[in-house]
């Protein structure tokens, strides 16, 4: 049972090591701005958050079957428990590679929102000064043009008449 668990975390890890690479790589694209290729990569990384989520069900499940004999402690007390040391020194690095991937993983993601919402005030900001520009009147106009516009302005039926 114990063999099992330090596979399913071997797995994680990995899975963990995709992610922050995924990431590396969406910061690079987000910085390019090659939207074809976030979508790719968005795309990709939604099947390994699947794996992630169907393997970390199967850990939720380990240790919860681990746990039945100690249902007190917690799974980090269990493992200081261990008689095993290779065992245990393996779960405890494991753990520990996990926590440090997952706070990697959480900063690199901190840096994509706050990338991609730069892009996306910029492209806000854009479409606001195309549609000003359209909008906006010019300096010098002539007088002609004025009581045009302002004829038209009123309507098909001249209510004064």
């Amino acid at each position: 049972m114990l063999h099992v668990m330090v596979t399913t975390l071997e797995e994680l890890i990995s899975i963990q090591k995709k992610l922050i690479d995924y990431a590396e790589q969406k910061k690079t694209v987000l910085i390019e701005r090659k939207v074809n290729e976030l979508n790719k990569l968005v795309h990709e990384e939604t099947k390994i958050v699947k794996q992630l989520n169907d393997l970390e069900n199967e850990r939720q499940q380990l240790v919860e079957s681990l746990l039945q004999k100690h249902p007190s402690q917690s799974f980090s007390q269990f493992v200081e428990q261990l008689p095993d040391e290779s065992v245990k020194n393996t779960l405890q690095s494991q753990l520990e590679t996990l926590q440090q991937l997952m706070v990697e993983l959480q900063a690199k993601n901190k840096i994509n929102e706050r990338l991609l919402t730069d892009s996306m005030s910029f492209v806000q900001h854009m479409i606001e000064q195309v549609t000003k520009s359209k909008q906006q009147h010019f300096n010098y106009q002539s007088p002609l043009g004025q009581q045009k516009s302002q004829t038209s302005s009123q309507g098909f039926f001249d209510t004064k008449a």
